[in-house]
């Protein structure tokens, strides 16, 4: 069947392959087909055919399909601003036509002819009910168009309105985290609080491959997540501000006084010395414009559910990646910067969200690779020096996958995580600290332990699933068989365990 719209675009112009969410064909009938791995497949009976041509098609995508900020970029800068403006021209107060103009002049940053006339009510540059869109949209007088975008020229990133999407923010996780919360004498929580910010630091290092800090470190970082939501967002985001928490949690060594002037990359190395690449960092002149777009955008945003904010602006940063070391952890805080910010979670609250991401690496992995990949799949051209310096050798051409990136499916991905985070590892760490002050108090009525060693004690039952292991009994020689036995049935009991 012949393919329209997008996908169309891209076979006719030999633009690089690109994963699509929408692609539609030309068929007998009126049909869609939602696949495996978000793809929705639309086909379309022949009335709908567009004008076998660039602006045929690309009204097309704009009035079934979807924006794709990067993909009009691509689409704009080969077929030039003459098809574009001849459009305009013989319908100047044509809906799309309008938004064609609109978006060229604000993805290419060039200027289409000034003399042409304008007319119509104005329409939104994203529609509502499939993006989200800027709380406060602003007026574009030009083109009569309220422009609602998440971003602006340098940065702006897109996150469309997935029926997963939609599902997940109208679960309750609010008011489950509350639930948990209110259900905890606070200090029991206070304690249970303590012990998390302590574990979201060592799983944060965990995600990076690397042991636990040492204890300065461990307090900054600690530090820092308690700081979460505490600074304004513009000053956050500044340059300085940034360097600043950056110094705060890698070695000394790696400390920084400004953002990357060099070409990074996310990679290992083989055998052979040759590098296999995760993910390549865009260019260093661009860190400048991507930053401060990226500082802009989360001003635009705010208003919009905390987890979709927390995407925009913790995985648009990891994917400018402005640092050569210590990108992971902050954009990890960042999370937790926008969950607090938002009103998500409490100010005394610590999510272990950098704990799921550990249990469950490899949709971490996916989500990352779910905007790395394509990337590599032969859109992108680099040079590695014998040093390991590397050099993107074509940035015109994969610029605009930089400075507009589709984050719909990252923000899938963080909304499960965090639901994951709130009923299985929040909730398990206080019922898990509530069992072990019921098992702690009952140990003590059996026999008077120093703390010490009564920590010990509960802690090599815990490994052996509530029995003392043989070979341990001797260190507890003075007590006696059938104190144990009262005291390993209490520990099962308090913990739930079966006799």
């Amino acid at each position: 069947m012949p393919l329209l719209g997008y996908a169309w675009l891209i076979r006719e112009l030999a633009l690089p392959e690109r994963p699509l969410a929408v692609e539609s064909r030309l068929g007998t009938r009126m049909r869609t087909v939602h696949e495996l791995g978000g793809v929705t497949r639309h086909e379309y009976p022949a009335q709908y055919a567009p004008e076998p041509d660039v602006v045929g098609h690309l009204e097309f995508a704009l009035k079934h399909e979807y924006v794709d900020l990067c993909l009009l970029r691509d689409v704009f800068l080969i077929c030039g601003a003459a098809p574009i403006e001849a459009a305009i021209r013989a319908r100047p107060t044509g809906r799309y036509t309008r938004l064609l103009g609109f978006f060229y002049e604000f993805t290419t940053g060039q200027t289409l002819d000034p003399t042409l006339k304008i007319g119509g009510n104005y329409v939104d540059a994203l529609a509502p009910e499939d993006c989200f869109v800027a709380p406060t949209p602003r007026r574009n007088k030009r083109w009569r168009v309220w422009d609602n975008l998440l971003g602006d020229s340098r940065y702006c990133p897109m996150v469309r309105r997935t029926q997963t999407i939609v599902d997940s923010l109208a679960m309750p996780l609010q008011e489950e985290l509350r639930g948990l919360v209110a259900d905890f004498p606070p200090e029991l929580f206070q304690r249970a609080s303590d012990y998390l910010y302590l574990k979201e630091t060592r799983s944060t290092y965990g995600i990076e491959h690397e042991a636990m800090p040492p204890a300065d470190r461990s307090r900054r970082f600690v530090a820092l997540l308690r700081s979460a939501g505490e600074a304004s967002l513009i000053s956050l985001l500044s340059e300085p501000e940034l360097v600043k928490r950056q110094n705060l949690i890698v070695d000394p060594r790696y400390a920084v006084q400004a953002f990357r002037d060099k070409h990074n990359y996310v990679g290992e190395q083989r055998p052979d010395y040759s590098q296999r690449l995760h993910y390549v960092c865009p260019p260093p002149q661009w860190m400048g414009s991507l930053m401060a777009g990226l500082a802009h955008s989360a001003q635009r945003s705010t208003g919009l559910p905390a987890l979709v904010q927390a995407t925009t602006v913790a995985f648009g940063f990891v994917f400018i990646h402005p640092f050569e070391d210590g990108n992971g952890r902050l954009h990890r805080f960042l999370i937790h910067d926008q969950l607090h910010r938002g009103g998500f979670v409490a100010a005394n609250v610590m999510l272990p969200v950098s704990a799921t991401m550990l249990r469950h690496m490899p949709d971490y992995d996916a989500a990352l690779e779910r905007y790395s990949r394509p990337l590599l799949d032969g859109w992108l051209t680099w040079e590695i020096d014998d040093e390991g310096a590397l050099t993107i050798t074509n940035p015109e051409q994969v610029e605009g996958y930089y400075r507009y990136p589709d984050l719909t499916g990252q923000t899938e991905y963080l909304i499960r995580t965090v639901a994951l985070s709130i009923r299985e590892d929040f909730a398990e760490e206080l019922h898990f600290l509530r069992a072990y002050d019921t098992a702690r108090a009952t140990v003590r009525e059996i026999v008077d332990l120093p703390d010490r060693r009564l920590d010990l004690l509960l802690r090599l039952l815990h490994q052996n699933g509530g029995r003392l292991a043989q070979g341990k009994r001797q260190q507890f020689a003075e007590i006696a068989d059938g104190e144990l036995e009262r005291i390993e049935t209490g520990f099962a009991q308090a913990f739930g365990l079966s006799a």
